[in-house]
């Protein structure tokens, strides 16, 4: 019935040991649990439940565990397949549960699992929902200079800008990363954005070392020419933008921490997209419709805020990407176009 992977090496369960035996002993007969302490192991575990006709796939974790799950089926068994021939569940609990909040999973994991399980060996039909999925593509530079093809599926996207270098502080070091984290750096971005202009000119030369990494740590932008729906993104003068401070994407709205509810226009056959060049002050105008979730598109003069189909992105001046997709970072991208994937089944018990 049920097969569930777990990863003993991942942050939340480092100090927690015995795990794997409470699930086994949750699921007792109706699951198998395997441990997968790395991405290599992953491919034989869904290969194993496979084989043993096990239907319910489920990733003990947040969006990244998911993540690697379904790019993991991906590989071996194609798109089609793999969505095809699985029904998914994080258990969340993870550094980023876009997902899980999206399925409205909010019970904890050995919860979630047990009720799955009795549902299906009662022979009761759990509730499902058709999951839309993001297909990234591009390039990437993996050893040294030589560009390598770049294929993800994800479900949310913060590409660069001010949404993507938000993670590299945030997962600095081994600490937690719930609301008050979230928060806190929130602030320090907001903060670095309100004091960059007080060190200009000749002031240049004071401004303090904090200030200096707080500006590169939050408000760097990426230098490339991005097209949605294969238009190029223009600003209000007609001229190409090519500093973006806002780029991301999602294949369904997001929850972040119950702070920020972003991505309303993404539904089935379409993604939401954020893009141009956002300035500290647009954005903390438009702050509280992303806290609420309404689009704040009116707000940018030269940024965008709706939906697409499409959003590509080709990298200028030699620079490069570190998307976070699903909560998971990557390096060293200098090209990539968007597009939806497919739609995946998921349970929610």
């Amino acid at each position: 019935m049920i097969g569930l992977i777990i990863n003993p090496n991942s942050r939340k369960n480092r100090n927690r040991r015995g795990r794997v035996a409470r699930f086994e002993k949750v699921l007792g007969k109706r699951g198998h649990v395997i441990e997968t302490p790395s991405v290599d192991a992953i491919i034989p575990a869904l290969k194993t439940f496979a084989a043993e006709g096990r239907r319910y796939w489920i990733a003990d974790g947040g969006d990244g565990a998911l993540h690697w799950m379904i790019n993991e089926a991906i590989r071996f068994f194609g798109p089609t397949r793999a969505a095809e021939a699985a029904v998914y569940m994080p258990t969340g609990g993870g550094s980023v549960d876009f997902v899980a909040k999206y399925l409205k999973l909010q019970a904890d994991p050995h919860t979630l699992v047990g009720r799955l399980a009795e549902q299906v060996a009662e022979g009761r039909a759990p509730e499902l929902r058709g999951v839309p999925s993001l297909l990234l593509q591009g390039k990437q530079v993996v050893y040294g200079d030589e560009p390598t093809d770049f294929r993800r599926y994800g479900f949310g996207a913060a590409l660069a800008g001010y949404g993507a270098n938000f993670y590299g502080p945030l997962y600095r070091g081994e600490g937690k990363h719930g609301p008050v984290e979230i928060a806190r750096h929130i602030a320090s971005a907001f903060g670095a954005a309100a004091l960059r202009g007080a060190f200009v000119g000749p002031f240049a030369r004071l401004k303090p070392a904090a200030l200096r990494r707080a500006e590169d740590d939050y408000l760097r932008p990426l230098h490339a020419e991005v097209s949605i729906d294969e238009a190029v993104l223009r600003g209000e003068n007609g001229r190409p933008i090519h500093a973006h401070t806002a780029l991301n994407c999602a294949s369904l709205p997001l929850n972040l921490a119950e702070i920020m509810r972003v991505f309303p226009k993404a539904e089935a056959g379409q993604m939401h997209v954020h893009a141009g060049d956002v300035s500290a002050a647009e954005m903390a105008k438009a702050f509280p419709g992303l806290m609420t979730g309404r689009s704040v598109n009116h707000l940018l003069a030269n940024g965008y805020d709706g939906s697409a189909k499409t959003l590509e992105v080709t990298c200028r001046d030699g620079d490069e990407m570190t998307p976070v997709i699903d909560g998971e970072l990557f390096y060293r991208v200098t090209s990539l176009r968007v597009t939806l994937g497919p739609v995946f089944q998921m349970v929610s018990p």
